[in-house]
């Protein structure tokens, strides 16, 4: 038996033998993964859709002649196995494309179509369900928790936000941050990415907008308060200041920053393409500027239902490599009688079934409030609200009886000590 033929009647007597269609809803798949059995699975496919279950062996062996088989891999190993076979088939097959634009000398065309062939591998996923009175592994997870709280949680930069939602999950966390234009979204995200960045993790950030020269400055403001306008406009006052600041930034922190944006991508930016950022760069968190400056891969036809791909393309992504991933998008301009709620998301409540974290920024002057709208392991409905000076990236905390929060002002430093890393006092 050949080996390509092995995944293919694999998944197939799986299928038959525990009548367990999972694999090919949640795959979509169909007969282009079947090469040497295409008419065998387009029977099953139909007997499925025709009858809402798959046929019995009996009534598949009647009509086919192939071996059967007793399959006791997993369901990961075998839709793992399936589209490896299919993955390499297409490799195979790009590679006899290229062999005209070698021979021609067109090198790069040759390079541009094996990249867009394993940009666009196809990744599986199956179904597996855990009875969790008899999975009691939990506990030990809990005891983990409590004597390594940072191993499981991630501190968002606000330590008031922290006391009430714990940090951003490890590895379940798919938080949205939502305003009007120029309210700040970038900078709470950013603001959030350093502090990640000083854990010592490997932060990514798709700046959709920005160039990297721009969010480094605004990175430098939030880690050294120098002014943001003199170092964007070129003000020699503060030369000596960040001169200073730049020649000890690689020894203040243990983690990594890695900016992404547009320029850097041949091709359109989808949630795929953050997958490979994420994959490539090995990612522990990934930071998101924003949501509608990316492409919709499933190519929508209204911008609603773009946005709504992108929300459940960005969900699955953050499922399968369980990194927590937290993006921006914009406030729609209708104003709500209910207050700061999910239907003031602009163009999709899509994100806001998605997301397991929901921060509303309001901002009058230099008042800004941090409403968490949604979050699925703490009390939703808190207000917190800060005297901010985005221009030097500064934050001071005004305790509001409403908030629940108790203790003094947090006050962000304004000097910075440029000789000696981030201690855990200094930043949060």
């Amino acid at each position: 038996m050949g080996m390509t033929k092995i995944p293919q009647l694999q998944v197939i007597n799986y299928i038959l033998n525990t009548k367990d269609s999972s694999l090919i809803s949640l795959n979509n798949l169909t007969d282009e993964y079947f090469s040497e059995y295409k008419d065998e699975f387009n029977f099953i496919k139909n007997h499925l859709d025709t009858y809402g279950r798959v046929c019995d062996v009996e009534t598949f062996f009647s009509n086919f002649d192939v071996e059967r088989l007793v399959v006791n891999e997993s369901p990961e190993y075998l839709i793992k196995s399936l589209f490896d076979d299919y993955n390499t088939r297409k490799i195979v097959k790009v590679v006899n494309q290229i062999k005209p634009d070698l021979i021609s000398g067109n090198v790069d065309d040759a390079v541009n179509k094996i990249k867009t062939t394993v940009e666009n591998m196809s990744q599986g996923v199956s179904l597996q369900c855990v009875d969790i009175l008899k999975d009691t592994r939990r506990y030990d997870d809990y005891i983990e928790r409590t004597r390594d709280f940072g191993k499981y949680y991630i501190s968002t930069g606000f330590p008031e936000l922290d006391q009430i939602v714990g940090g951003f999950d490890r590895e379940e966390e798919l938080a949205t941050i939502v305003a009007r234009t120029n309210y700040g979204k970038s900078w709470i995200l950013l603001k959030c990415a350093v502090a990640a960045c000083k854990q010592g993790l490997n932060v990514g950030i798709y700046s959709g907008e920005m160039s990297e020269r721009k969010v480094g400055y605004r990175i430098d403001t939030l880690i050294s308060h120098i002014s943001n306008g003199a170092l964007t406009h070129g003000n020699e006052s503060v030369q000596v200041q960040y001169q200073k600041y730049i020649e000890n930034l690689s020894n203040m922190f243990s983690g990594s920053m890695k900016v992404l944006t547009p320029n850097m991508v041949n091709g359109p930016v989808t949630v795929n393409t953050l997958r490979l950022f994420i994959e490539k760069e090995h990612l522990d968190i990934l930071f998101v500027d924003q949501l509608s400056l990316l492409e919709d891969q499933r190519k929508g036809y209204t911008p609603v239902e773009k946005m709504s791909n992108i929300s459940k393309d960005l969900k699955l992504l953050q499922v399968l490599k369980r990194v927590p991933i937290i993006s921006v998008c914009q406030q729609n301009r209708q104003a709500s009688e209910n207050g700061v709620d999910t239907t003031l998301i602009a163009q999709s409540d899509r994100i806001g079934q998605d997301s397991t974290m929901i921060l509303f920024l309001e901002k009058k002057d230099d008042i800004m409030k941090l409403h968490l709208v949604k979050s699925r392991d703490s009390e939703n409905g808190k207000v917190i609200t800060y005297h901010t000076d985005i221009n030097t990236g500064n934050f001071v905390y005004i305790p509001d009886a409403k908030d629940g929060i108790k203790g003094q002002p947090t006050i962000q430093q304004e000097s910075f000590d440029y000789e000696r890393p981030l201690p855990e006092d200094d930043y949060f």
